[in-house]
């Protein structure tokens, strides 16, 4: 088993948001935090996705990753095989974002295949 895989579980569309793809990606950013009643942390913007480390406010052990596929006009929540469950700190952002090369799929949403989505 790989230790270091990350699995993808579709979350919304930006058509559940009532918005196109095309449209500002600071305002369709926004309407998903506020659809999952959350802050964003950390954000990462790449030509074709975003990385973003969502936080409930008052929550320092809530911290949860997302890619956003620009191209795709989809949320997706990350799921890291880390054993952890509930959340992380923004101390533990950073190295998670490193250990599982989260980046690479803000930089390429395709990299999220049907192997390692949720299904």
């Amino acid at each position: 088993m790989n230790r270091n895989r990350v699995r993808a579980s579709h979350v919304l569309t930006v058509k559940d948001l009532k918005m196109q793809s095309e449209q500002d990606v600071r305002k369709i950013v926004s309407l998903f935090l506020a659809a999952a009643e959350g802050i964003a942390a950390h954000w990462v913007e790449y030509a074709k996705g975003v990385l973003l480390f969502v936080m409930v406010p008052g929550d320092d052990r809530s911290g949860a990753f997302y890619i956003y596929d620009r191209k795709g006009g989809r949320f997706s929540l990350l799921e890291l095989s880390d054993g952890v469950f509930g959340g992380y700190s923004l101390n533990e952002m950073r190295r998670k974002v490193r250990q599982f090369r989260l980046l690479d799929f803000a930089e390429n949403p395709s990299r999220l295949t049907p192997a390692n989505r949720a299904q």
